[in-house]
């Protein structure tokens, strides 16, 4: 087994264990709360995404430093995206379906499948796990605009730098030598500064959606990082966890007290 693939052990057990408390923390939450649907949906996706790590160690155990095929892991982040979506739709408003917003969320998801189908050549499971990120996104899209909590400038902003990483991860495609370099190390300059500003926005506003719309954030990162920078996306990803709690748990008190 490689020091690389110990890390990545490593680090899955990090997760596991934010995981593990987050789950105690949500079922003792859910004890004193009138409305319970969020934090239920909450608990059962972060269920699956616990089930998915320690799948993802065992097999790390078994195969070290070998491609994991089409397995559990992946129907468990299927459940967790799919979970995560009905939570959202437990607290979302407003939910009106403007041709922009469901064109865009179309659009992205269906570019970074056609990635991700590139880089690994696993079309069928690309496309089956990866349909439901669609809605994930455009309820996330819906949320954020709904409760205003970006400026204008902000979601151009989003919007522009989302746009720039996938246009720079298809160049990249294209690209090799010295292009290709300076180009992969804007590409994870661009997406790192992403994630940084959505995790001080989730912990200032400690809203829900700003917090799960990070965690989609680094849950792409993921898939776009190579070796050995995909820790950082990794370890943002587990950081989310704890915020996407918090701003439940702000969402529980706030209905509570309307």
């Amino acid at each position: 087994m490689s020091d690389l693939a110990r890390f990545e052990i490593f680090a899955t057990s990090v997760q596991v264990v934010v995981l593990i408390v987050v789950i105690a923390k949500t079922n003792k939450l859910m004890i004193n709360q009138a409305t319970v649907l969020l934090p239920f949906f909450f608990v059962l996706a972060m269920l699956s995404y616990l089930f998915s790590d320690v799948y993802w160690i065992v097999y790390d155990f078994l195969k070290p430093d070998t491609r994991m095929p089409i397995a559990a892991n992946e129907f468990g982040e299927c459940a967790l995206i799919l979970l995560l979506s009905a939570g959202l739709e437990t607290i979302l408003t407003d939910k009106k379906k403007l041709a922009g917003e469901v064109a865009f969320a179309c659009l992205f998801i269906s570019a970074n499948i056609a990635l991700w189908i590139v880089w690994s050549g696993e079309w069928l499971q690309d496309i089956l796990f990866g349909a439901p990120y669609i809605y994930f996104l455009w309820l996330l899209i819906r949320g954020v605009r709904t409760r205003d909590l970006m400026k204008r400038n902000e979601s151009l902003a989003v919007l522009v730098v989302s746009v720039s990483v996938l246009v720079m991860l298809t160049v990249l495609l294209f690209v090799d030598g010295v292009g290709h370099a300076v180009l992969k190390a804007s590409v994870l300059v661009t997406m790192f500064a992403m994630m940084l500003w959505l995790a001080i926005k989730s912990f200032r506003r400690k809203d829900f959606f700003v917090a799960t719309t990070f965690f989609l954030c680094t849950s792409l990162a993921m898939f776009a990082t190579p070796d050995p920078y995909y820790n950082v996306p990794f370890f943002a990803n587990t950081a989310a966890l704890p915020l996407m709690f918090m701003a439940m748990k702000k969402e529980l008190a706030s209905n509570a007290l309307r």
